[in-house]
């Protein structure tokens, strides 16, 4: 088959996407297919690698096949389809729908972000080994008849199915677009990592004051909810006890005490947070005069996440009744503050390629070549709904409806369905790194940028109000209505205080993030050069 055409080329975008067999994280990347091949700054000859990360092989499977149809769907038959195919015709050119779906590759992996094994082994794979993709599969990610299109097995006796989406028997070099089974590609650079996986944590909804808000505060009710009930003190088991991803046993001593993990805390953070630290050899670039552009980590957050949404003596919300809200708010400290000079000097070990675990065998670490470290960028999804919340199909029906009308009300949060929740988190992906960093002063006013709709439901991206930082950082009380339109009835203008007391929270929690790093090195055994 040749060499991938991302071993031989830089015309490529490398993006990595967890959480993606459902929800926000699908959204997610099907949006990033559709905008990457539809926009008109994006050249013809470039390709886009998605590293697809789901918790287990089927799911991998699954959503790898619910992808390519929304790939052969777009190419083929949308308005984007229609309009290049007149465009093709006019120039007495033909429009070949396979050219299209050629350019985009997908690449699936597993990590389970609350076993921190998992994690370890995800990075050391990206970094350090090779990956791959499985066959073509039907629609609901089982396996095809052997000999079927999409296949190794291939055979032209063998009839096609219709989810399979490989070529036309007699094609030559294409069918790989389409899902045969590779492995053995490595990934040499990262350019975005969405961190979009996590979970809710609820166990439902307390009935009474949540009929009271709603009908009495519709807007603030389901913006900003206050009636969730959170399965508070939820810790995952030892760690420990989970067994090594190459060996399949188990490692540690059984007696081994351990300090213990929120559940919630490690889905929503703490994995995403070493992954992130342990990627740090394939986002970082070499340093040139022509460019200090480097990968992006996109953390996405919530709407909901408020200043009474987190404890520095309980940061992984053990003893919170709303440990989601305060995972998402943790999230936005971390993000914000991660450029300030205050928070430079503790955070440097993080971005350090050196210091990784992965980097014993990274090309770069060996080169010692001096590197340029990842931008972070935050953003949130605005207001849809999720599976992540427990709720039958009959409320999820009068929530969509419940969004809807406050959206006609005004409310510019309400993105109600994930496609268009996933504007923002797409816009990020997409944008030049440089660019992005003239908006946010190079992360002196970095800003929470979040998916939006006006009344008609067209989605765009806005800046989002945090509490103690503004919009982005300026200590201005004048801000034009539209900035305004969606803010919380209680919320104050930033003032120097605020965005001080803002500052020494982000260096606080910088510093408790990188203890409880080195702390589950130490408790792992991984090996690392960190001190």
């Amino acid at each position: 088959m040749g060499l991938p055409p991302w071993e031989t080329s830089d015309s490529q975008l490398f993006a990595l996407v967890t959480g993606v067999n459902s929800g926000l994280g699908y959204a997610i990347a099907a949006r990033l297919i559709d905008e990457f091949i539809t926009s008109p700054s994006t050249p013809s000859t470039k390709h886009l690698v998605l590293i697809l990360c789901t918790r287990a092989p089927l799911k991998t499977r699954f959503t790898i096949s619910r992808l390519r149809a929304h790939l052969r769907r777009q190419a083929e038959y949308s308005p984007f389809a229609t309009k290049s195919r007149k465009n093709a015709k006019a120039q007495g050119l033909e429009y070949k729908w396979s050219d299209v779906v050629q350019r985009v590759h997908f690449i699936g992996v597993e990590v389970d972000l609350c076993n921190l094994k998992s994690v370890y082994a995800l990075a050391d794979k990206l970094v350090n080994g090779t990956v791959g993709s499985p066959d073509a599969t039907t629609y609901d990610g089982l396996k095809l008849p052997h000999g079927s299109p999409g296949t190794q097995s291939y055979s032209d006796d063998v009839k096609q199915d219709r989810w399979a989406l490989s070529q036309d028997p007699g094609s030559s070099g294409a069918q790989r677009s389409w899902g045969w089974g590779l492995s053995g590609l490595r990934i040499p650079r990262l350019d975005v990592v969405v961190l979009s996986a996590g979970i809710g944590g609820w166990l439902g909804v307390d009935w009474l004051p949540a009929v009271r808000q709603v009908l009495l505060d519709t807007v603030e009710a389901v913006t900003w909810p206050t009636f969730k009930l959170a399965n508070t003190g939820a810790v995952l088991k030892a760690q420990s006890s989970f067994p090594d991803p190459k060996t399949g046993e188990a490692t540690g001593s059984s007696d081994q005490k351990e300090p213990p993990l929120g559940e919630v805390f490690c889905s929503n953070i703490f994995g995403h947070y070493i992954l992130a630290h342990e990627l740090m050899p394939l986002l970082s670039r070499p340093a040139s005069p022509e460019s200090q552009a480097s990968g992006k980590i996109i953390w996405v957050s919530s709407i909901e996440a408020l200043a009474e949404h987190l404890s520095l003596d309980d940061m992984q919300a053990l003893n919170s009744r709303t440990p989601y809200e305060d995972s998402k708010r943790l999230i936005d400290v971390l993000s914000l503050t991660s450029d300030l000079p205050s928070v430079k000097r503790i955070a440097a070990p993080y971005f350090d390629s050196a210091n990784t675990v992965t980097a014993t065998k990274s090309k770069q670490q060996a080169n010692g070549d001096p590197l340029v470290k990842p931008k972070i960028y935050l953003t949130h999804p605005g207001v849809f709904a999720s599976e992540i919340m427990p709720l039958n199909l009959l409320l999820v029906f009068i929530y969509k409806w419940l969004f809807l009308v406050v959206r006609w009300m005004g409310s510019p949060w309400h993105t109600i369905e994930p496609y268009k929740g996933a504007v923002a988190p797409v816009w990020l992906a997409l944008t030049d790194v440089d660019e992005l960093e003239d908006m946010e002063a190079h992360g002196m006013h970095k800003a929470k940028w979040g998916s939006a709709t006006n009344t008609g439901g067209e989605e765009r991206v806005m800046k989002t109000e945090v509490p103690g930082w503004g919009w982005d950082g300026s200590i201005d009380s004048e801000h034009d209505g539209k900035r305004r339109k969606g803010r919380k009835r209680d919320a104050v203008d930033l003032t120097k205080e605020a965005k001080e007391d803002f500052e020494i929270l982000g260096v606080k929690i910088w510093g408790q993030m990188e203890a409880l790093r080195r702390e589950w090195e130490r408790i792992l055994g991984v090996k690392s050069t960190s001190t």
